[in-house]
């Protein structure tokens, strides 16, 4: 076992500096205008400096959308509530990609072993929000499968009810995952607390946050129009750039 593995549970290391079972208070800051170009910039550094291990992270995630397509193939509203998914669970799915932030960050040499056991900074939170993103993945198929019919029979009343019931969700799972899993790394917090105050950082900077949303979603549109191909290089520099977002929208104290 990794000797990370076996430190985490028991030490509970954080970045923070505080001691073992204290959670530093948390501060939402305002973010300016720029902050999303600062974040990516940042990310693209991060890749570089993690000597292009993060890649590794980018080829799972095509392997994976590949994998879904040639499951689902018969099955568009599957492969579709899947495939669009990544947008959801693309927090969830880049932990490691945080924790060799959270690595650069501290100084420490890029470890890719060690960030395949980042959920072990925090396992009960993480594996609950993990069955969150469960519960809200089956609503999802559900709703993309009444789209897809809806849409067949044209401009309905069940087809914008469904629409406007899909967007919902998106915003909802949106604000409460923008920086909740790399909060979950960081420090010893609740899933509720992690969400509580990513919904807190976006009620704060709804315009910067809303920005960063559709950056995001440009980019896993872009990645699904071309096959995933792209998320080798969009997957690890969103989820490097997510991990500055989060270091920029919350202040300890």
């Amino acid at each position: 076992m990794h000797e990370y593995v076996k430190n985490t549970n028991t030490s509970r290391d954080q970045p923070s500096g505080k001691a073992t079972g204290q959670v530093p208070q948390v501060r939402v800051r305002q973010l300016d205008a720029q902050a999303p170009r600062h974040w990516l910039v940042e990310g693209l550094r991060d890749i570089r400096a993690s000597g292009y291990r993060s890649l590794v992270y980018g080829v799972f995630f095509v392997l994976m959308g590949l994998g879904i397509d040639s499951a689902h193939v018969e099955n568009p509203a599957v492969a579709l509530g899947l495939s669009a998914a990544f947008l959801f669970a693309g927090p969830f799915l880049s932990m490691g990609i945080y924790e060799l932030s959270r690595q650069l960050q501290a100084g420490e040499p890029p470890d890719l072993l060690l960030s395949l056991f980042s959920w072990c900074r925090n396992p009960a939170a993480v594996g609950r929000f993990a069955f969150y993103l469960s519960a809200v993945m089956v609503l999802w198929l559900w709703l993309s499968a009444t789209l897809l019919a809806a849409h067949g029979q044209g401009l309905t009343v069940l087809f914008v009810l469904a629409t406007l019931v899909w967007a919902l969700v998106a915003l909802s799972v949106l604000m409460a995952s923008a920086v909740a899993i790399p909060m979950l790394l960081d420090l010893p917090v609740s899933a509720v607390q992690a969400v509580r105050s990513s919904v807190n950082c976006f009620r704060n900077n709804k315009a910067v946050l809303s920005l960063w949303f559709l950056i995001v979603a440009i980019a896993v549109a872009l990645s699904l129009s071309l096959h995933y191909w792209p998320l080798v290089i969009l997957g690890p520099w969103l989820g490097h750039a997510t991990w500055h977002a989060y270091q920029q929208c919350l202040e300890k104290t």
